[in-house]
């Protein structure tokens, strides 16, 4: 290959991997949890800068909002996504998540397109419409060949899940978590680097975000420290290592990588539904079937977070009574909660600025929806759990980067909107919504 001369190949490409739910003890403690990741281990522990201590997630530390947050640089009060799923107490939109990136500020994907780097993400939460130059979206419908059809329609250009799936199969969609999903979003980030990144790398540089599942996935069904999450994880760094010597190897080394996580972990021990003592108090409705048909107040999850809304908030009644409730849940021992939150407390924290209270959970007791049955029970809908408080040591995400112009060694006081602002500092392009800053600076 040629040594480009154009001006704009001078500044590196960029990776940026996400790794759902990896602990910073993953990564500096392998041997004491019975794991070998030799690819991280090489490239970041032993010749990349990164915060050994972990960085702080946002508020709520699950999935979708983080990942925003890690692609603006702002909390999900700012950009928007608040949650996983569209607050939807009654099914309207049939269990729909936040899947779209956000109109309110500017991604690091548009950031680097309008800055010269040709901009790609793969399986990347919160994809759907970016503003880049090739997205294969996370998207699904109901995990079957459907899914493929509407991911290829969403994906920029229309037609590019049709042509990459000639080659490495079916695109896995967001339901398929498991570590055969993960395989084929190996697949999926390794046939855009050869097939679109690499053929215009003399032209211009790249960026371009992946994301892997399974490690999550495997810590919900089976704990964190399970056998089965250990094994995803390894698999996770063998297809790592392929990324970044790929990645290498078409930009003849002139390559920044960044591999974050969006959160940390931690195991869970009981289950608390606030929505059973919201419609002993009349608050909610439901049918014969338990399904909610109507609500003046509703609690929505967010693992160990729950945003509580009232439908009119000007219902006076209504918000005595959730008052009332949120004042017994505070004051028993045995509730599970830890903190709640008002709407301007949870506002300054940085999230769900609708919420009239956040619920924040005790460690290990996961809050979920349900209208029926016990408020608290030890059978456990998940194993492992986050979106507990952002403040919480177990919800530390990682923070890794290595490649041309990083000097090896640790960063302290890292954040999760840290990560656009700094990518966007190697870059040399505007990030301007950015409320986190450039930690090489």
């Amino acid at each position: 290959m040629t040594t480009p001369k154009n001006q704009e190949n001078r500044r590196p490409s960029v990776l940026l991997v996400s790794v759902d739910a990896l602990k910073p003890e993953f990564v500096f403690e392998q041997e004491r949890l019975g794991v070998r990741l030799p690819n991280i281990t090489r490239y970041f522990v032993e010749n990349g800068l990164t915060a050994r201590a972990g960085s702080k997630s946002v508020f709520p530390t699950f999935t979708y909002p983080c990942h925003q947050s890690m692609i603006t640089g702002t909390n999900p009060a700012v950009h928007g996504i608040v949650n996983n799923g569209i607050f939807d107490p009654v099914g309207e939109h049939k269990g729909a998540w936040y899947w779209f990136a956000n109109d309110k500020v500017k991604t690091l994907w548009e950031a680097a397109k309008e800055g010269g780097y040709c901009s790609a993400s793969v399986a990347f939460p919160t994809s759907v419409g970016a503003k880049g130059d090739y997205i294969a979206p996370e998207f699904w419908w109901d995990g079957s060949q459907i899914d493929s059809r509407f991911i290829d329609a969403v994906a920029k250009p229309q037609g590019l899940i049709r042509e990459m799936e000639k080659d490495i199969g079916v695109y896995a969609g967001g339901l398929d978590l498991s570590d055969e999903g993960d395989a084929q979003r190996g697949k999926a980030a390794l046939w855009m680097l050869r097939n679109k990144l690499g053929p215009q790398i003399l032209e211009k540089p790249f960026f371009m975000s992946a994301y892997f599942a399974s490690f999550d996935e495997s810590a919900h069904q089976n704990g964190v420290y399970s056998r089965q999450a250990a094994d995803s994880l390894e698999k996770i760094d063998r297809m790592l290592g392929e990324l970044i010597e790929e990645a290498e190897r078409i930009t003849e080394g002139n390559l920044v990588v960044c591999v974050v996580s969006d959160h940390g972990t931690l195991d869970n021990t009981h289950n608390i539904s606030p929505n059973i003592l919201l419609k002993e108090a009349g608050l909610i409705e439901t049918d014969h079937r338990g399904n909610v048909v109507s609500w003046r107040a509703f609690s929505q999850r967010a693992g160990g977070t729950a945003e509580v809304r009232l439908a009119d908030p000007e219902d006076q009644e209504a918000a005595e009574r959730l008052k009332e409730i949120m004042d017994r849940l505070i004051a028993d021992p045995e509730s599970g909660i830890l903190e709640i939150v008002d709407n301007e407390g949870a506002k300054k924290r940085g999230g769900f600025p609708d919420a009239a209270y956040v619920l924040i959970s005790q460690k290990g007791y996961e809050l979920r929806d349900d209208v029926e049955g016990e408020y608290c029970r030890k059978r456990l809908t998940q194993k492992a759990q986050h979106g507990y408080s952002e403040e919480f040591s177990e919800m530390r995400a990682s923070f890794m980067l290595t490649g041309k112009g990083i000097v090896p060694g640790n960063l302290e006081h890292v954040r999760l909107i840290d990560v656009a602002p700094t990518l966007a500092g190697i870059m040399n392009v505007e990030l301007p919504d950015a409320e986190g800053r450039n930690v090489l600076e």
